[in-house]
């Protein structure tokens, strides 16, 4: 299986003209398909035909919802990385270790994570009422075609810095609050087009201002007034600050409802001016 891997790169990589990019590490995140195929040292031997992956086309989802052991940091290890899913198959009965007994196998990993997700796409969308259903394959042979497929990998990627942006007023604005700290890598949570809206999944990520390139409010300065919807501040507060509010406002439901604890909530992420704009 194709990796992503973390090595140190010019931040020119990652175009977002009137961002202030911080020297740090990135992720070379491969775009593009790739083919999964079964390890080669694997103890049985594959019956169906390798799958050909579009990374890509996922990226409306978070990428901790596949790689949901990733701290956002560091580089991204193998499904099939010891301790992990490193059996391709299930043991036979009999044959489980009592130690191993919790690590599903690769092929359980991928079927549930894929699979089972294009079925709840599926399902979601009939619920919906929707005449026709957008989803990946549900059925074998959508992702095991027979004859098989030429193994596919692209060597295309995309650098994805991890550190702190610092987001600036667009050139020629006379800014009345100081730029704000952004830890992008505590947002690999929420998905690449939550925010990117627009993005292909291939291409260069530009910076919010190539589209959202108007310095004064259209209409009135209430960023919720459609008017404002290019207003580069209107654009950046409805999905910053907006966000913020109803994670927050989700927590603290989970919290009176005796779902969760206090102590066991994440930080979280500023609500009001100073918390985004601070001083220091």
């Amino acid at each position: 299986m194709k990796r992503l891997f973390l090595i140190a790169v010019p931040w020119f990589a990652f175009v977002l003209t009137g961002v202030a990019l911080a020297a740090d590490a990135t992720l070379e995140i491969p775009t593009g398909t790739m083919t999964l195929e079964a390890p080669e040292d694997a103890e049985y031997k594959a019956t169906l035909s390798p799958v050909n992956f579009p990374h890509s086309l996922h990226f409306s989802y978070s990428c901790q919802a596949c790689h949901h052991n990733w701290d956002g940091n560091g580089p991204i290890k193998s499904c099939g990385t010891s301790g992990c899913h490193e059996n391709f198959w299930a043991p036979k009965p009999g044959q489980a270790d009592v130690s191993e007994t919790s690590i599903k196998s690769m092929t359980g990993a991928f079927h549930q994570v894929c699979r089972d997700c294009h079925r709840n796409e599926a399902d979601q969308q009939k619920a919906a009422g929707s005449k026709r259903i957008v989803t990946g394959p549900v059925a074998c042979a959508g992702c095991h075609p027979d004859p098989h497929s030429d193994v596919e990998n692209s060597d295309k990627t995309l650098s994805v810095p991890l550190g702190i942006l610092t987001i600036e007023a667009p050139e020629g604005v006379e800014a009345t609050r100081n730029p704000v700290g952004f830890p992008h890598g505590l947002h690999f949570q929420y998905a690449c087009k939550d925010c990117h809206h627009d993005w292909d999944g291939e291409s260069e990520i530009e910076a919010c201002t190539s589209c959202h390139s108007e310095t004064e409010p259209s209409g009135t300065r209430n960023i919720k007034d459609e008017a404002n919807q290019m207003y580069y501040l209107a654009a950046f507060h409805n999905a910053c600050v907006t966000c913020h509010r109803d994670t927050d406002k989700k927590q603290r439901e989970a919290m009176a409802q005796g779902k969760i604890k206090k102590a066991d909530l994440p930080k979280t992420a500023p609500v009001n001016c100073n918390g985004c704009h601070s001083s220091s």
